[in-house]
């Protein structure tokens, strides 16, 4: 259901192409590099998260969560969809449209770190707060730096190659790491995660030049490739502005609201809430929307290819968060010591809002894919307009706690909003959602009962090893979640065996 307003996409994949398991092959190959890119990845972040609560003052994580919010706000109020239009458009692979699309991408980067230096001093004084002042001013060189990345990073997600992509992702994740680690531990000084990202950055953008096949991007300037590309980007524009309101405000929010080390605990539980989303916002990035591309003029094909590529990632992703909001106090008391006992509560209202943000953003990848990226940025109004209701209302009710659950409820609106416009679409999936949702409060519950249970039994046993009670208490309960959404992939697996005609099973 394309419409002549939308730019021109990528030519359908015919049938006889699908039937011969090319994009199965595709597909197969980049989820499998997304499922190992994630697991390393979140290894790494995860070790460092751990490492770093010990070697630095909650306040420190606070601050970078402030810091970290202005900056994404900052790239993403002036995104304009560089990336998803040359995966998306059918000159996506000639020099001439890649070499506009990075010469804009240079000039955005090079304002956006103009922008940051300028808004480095107003920010601090709003938060009342003179370290975030110098922090801005350096973190701001990632904006600059990250512009001059190479457009083969587009062109390598476009064909589906993530092998390279992922090596880089980890290789850069990795230098920051060890930069980050090293400084932390001599110093103990906030400026070891400004320095450590830096790193990363920088370590990505000559990876992204020399690693990867594909035309030496140099500056270029098409009138008429410029005018698709900030065509497309009008809707994206508006859409990450929104998704920003809707995503990182939370943190600005509430830096304003409670002190800077009650944030640095919220930004820990949220490192382990985020992780479901985490794992499926890369494959739909990477393998589903480009694949999605494909099919994009045939309905039939475009809803059966949607199904079948989202069903299993999001049995993953039903796992994770009821392990979370089941076992997620557990996990904390496991890891951390008592300065982050808040994040016990606070990750369990999170992992519950993330579940619909996972539904929502397979619904979204779906909708950039038909060109309709103003749908999306329609859900994310939803959201925020939700947010600007329900967390005062929430803080002035319970207070943090409220406004943590009020900021969770506003998920359910950008959610519904996905459905509907899907459903208009002709691609209906309510109630497959509904059901995943019942097993995900299934589990959930099954969970907790198994908790509660093993702290009743193993309270004797453990009394002077808390830490190891956690443990058990935490594994356990991820074995028993772990095996009704065991079945419920088995029962997926069987369908796609039994499914008639060409697919991707």
């Amino acid at each position: 259901m394309s419409s002549p307003a939308n730019p021109p996409l990528a030519p359908a994949m015919d049938a006889s192409e699908a039937s011969q398991g090319t994009l199965a092959k595709l597909l197969a190959r980049g989820s499998a590099w997304a499922l190992a890119g994630y697991a390393a990845s979140q290894l790494l972040r995860l070790g460092l998260n751990l490492t770093l609560w010990r070697l630095l003052m909650p306040d420190a994580f606070g601050l970078m969560a402030i810091v970290s919010a202005v900056m994404q706000g900052l790239s993403m109020f002036s995104d304009i969809g560089i990336g998803p239009s040359i995966i998306q458009h059918e000159r996506g692979d000639e020099p001439g449209y890649l070499n506009t699309a990075w010469s804009i991408q240079v000039a955005r980067g090079t304002l956006l770190f103009l922008f940051a230096m300028l808004a480095a001093v107003p920010v601090a004084r709003f938060y009342g707060n003179p370290q975030l002042g110098p922090l801005i001013l350096v973190v701001a060189l990632d904006l600059l730096i990250s512009g001059f990345n190479s457009t083969k990073l587009f062109t390598a997600s476009r064909q589906i190659a993530l092998g390279r992509l992922t090596i880089i992702d980890l290789a850069s994740q990795f230098s920051g790491l060890v930069v980050t680690v090293s400084i932390a531990y001599v110093t103990r000084s906030i400026w070891a995660l400004v320095w450590g990202g830096l790193a990363a950055t920088l370590s990505k953008l000559v990876a992204s030049h020399l690693a990867l096949p594909g035309i030496k991007n140099r500056f270029s300037w098409e009138p008429a490739n410029a005018a698709v590309l900030l065509k497309f980007g009008r809707w994206v524009f508006l859409s990450t502005v929104l998704t920003f309101a809707a995503m990182q405000s939370d943190r600005l929010i509430f830096g304003k609201l409670i002190s800077i080390a009650e944030l640095g605990v919220y930004n820990i539980a949220n490192v382990w809430a985020s992780i479901p989303l985490a794992i499926v916002g890369r494959v739909f990035d990477v393998a589903l929307f480009p694949a999605l591309c494909r099919f994009n003029n045939d309905d039939t094909a475009f809803e059966r290819t949607f199904r079948k590529i989202r069903r299993p990632w999001l049995i993953l992703a039903g796992w994770q968060c009821s392990c979370l909001i089941a076992g997620g106090p557990a996990l904390i008391r496991f890891l951390y010591d008592r300065r982050a006992a808040d994040a016990e509560w606070i990750v369990q209202i999170l992992a519950a809002s993330m579940w619909l943000f996972a539904l929502e953003n397979a619904n979204g990848t779906a909708l950039m894919a038909r060109g309709y990226p103003k749908f999306v940025a329609a859900g994310n109004l939803a959201k925020l307009l939700a947010m600007i209701v329900f967390i005062p209302l929430g803080m002035k009710l319970r207070g943090f706690f409220g406004g943590v659950v009020g900021y969770a409820l506003s998920e359910f609106f950008r959610y519904v909003v996905s459905v509907a416009t899907l459903a208009y679409l002709r691609v209906k999936i309510f109630r497959h959602d509904a059901l995943m949702t019942g097993l995900v409060l299934l589990t959930t519950s099954i969970g907790l009962l198994t908790g509660r249970w093993l702290r009743a039994q193993l309270v004797s046993l453990t009394a002077h090893l808390p830490r190891l009670s956690a443990f058990i208490e935490a594994a356990t309960i991820a074995t028993i979640v772990g095996i009704g959404w065991a079945l419920a992939f088995l029962r997926h697996r069987a369908q796609l065996r039994s499914a008639e005609g060409p697919g991707l099973a």
